[in-house]
């Protein structure tokens, strides 16, 4: 089930204990999440029609094709753009925000067949797009990719709900998601032997996938995986492939309260952004972040 704002607001105070630098950046992404929860409380998200045939979508697994194409999908943009324009005039009360919001609300007003052209760039992850367009209109990108992604997530959580109810994730051996095919964002350790599920960065789904396997490239080298962890911070740490380059942001359940959502955890984790590219860096490598 998706958090509540009870969860959110207890994930924040977790958060805010363990790492007293993110308490404020946490709360308000934790009041910018709690709109899009109140808004999904409160409104019909319009559930696309979604064909499904049990032995084609049995193929599709064994095959490692997603069930959908983010791209594809026909969302009520009208609600999309409302929530966003929303969570925009919750940017605006804020000192800092101010200077972006009117920037913000231009950037959604370009539109493509009816649909804003920067929603459909969050849907692709064409992160090349965003910054573009940040750029263009002089906003702060990481925002703009925040605010995109918190106006999909009540329809996106919902179609991949629906999906996950056709879905036999025991047949998922992959790397990108299985309801929409995007990259993971987080990983997860818990249970016995800590065993590892990969978080989707567009729709949030889970999905189990084994720890010494780099899901970007499907690299099983052991002397080509490694991790690094955070300095004084109990599970937490970075998983690192030597062969693409790539990382991914981990948290071990096991020594940190969960569960896991998403947009709290993810900025809560910057600094491990941070750690992973000095390392790449100082490596002599190009950094291909995968987000």
């Amino acid at each position: 089930m998706p958090p509540d704002l009870e969860d959110i607001e207890l994930k924040v105070k977790t958060i805010s204990k363990r790492n007293p630098a993110y308490t404020e950046i946490v709360q308000w992404v934790g009041d910018l999440l709690s709109e899009t929860v109140k808004a999904s409380d409160s409104e019909e998200f319009n559930l696309p029609e979604l064909n499904v045939d049990q032995e084609d979508l049995r193929k599709a697994c064994t095959q490692g094709r997603s069930f959908l194409n983010p791209e594809e999908l026909a969302l009520d943009w009208e609600k999309v753009s409302a929530l966003y324009k929303r969570l925009v005039e919750l940017v605006g009360k804020r000192e800092d925000g101010r200077r972006q919001a009117e920037g913000l609300l231009k950037a959604i007003e370009e539109k493509r067949n009816g649909t804003p052209a920067v929603v459909k760039a969050a849907l692709a992850s064409n992160y090349e797009a965003i910054e573009a367009s940040a750029k263009a209109f002089n906003i702060d990108a990481p925002v703009l990719a925040l605010l995109l992604h918190l106006s999909l997530r009540p329809s996106l959580l919902l179609i991949a709900q629906a999906v996950l109810e056709h879905l036999d994730l025991s047949l998922w051996n992959h790397g990108h998601c299985p309801v929409c095919g995007s990259a993971p964002r987080l990983a997860d350790l818990s249970g016995e032997g800590g065993k590892r599920r990969l978080h989707c960065s567009l729709c949030e789904t889970a999905w189990s996938y084994p720890r010494l396997r780099c899901p970007f490239c499907e690299n099983d080298n052991r002397k080509e995986l490694s991790y690094l962890r955070a300095e004084k911070e109990e599970g937490l740490r970075v998983d690192l492939c030597g062969r693409c380059n790539n990382y991914l942001k981990t948290m071990d359940l096991r020594e940190i309260a969960g569960p896991i959502i998403l947009p709290l955890d993810d900025v809560a984790t910057w600094h491990l952004d941070i750690i992973a590219g000095k390392n790449l860096e100082d490596k002599g490598k190009v950094l291909l972040r995968a987000t």
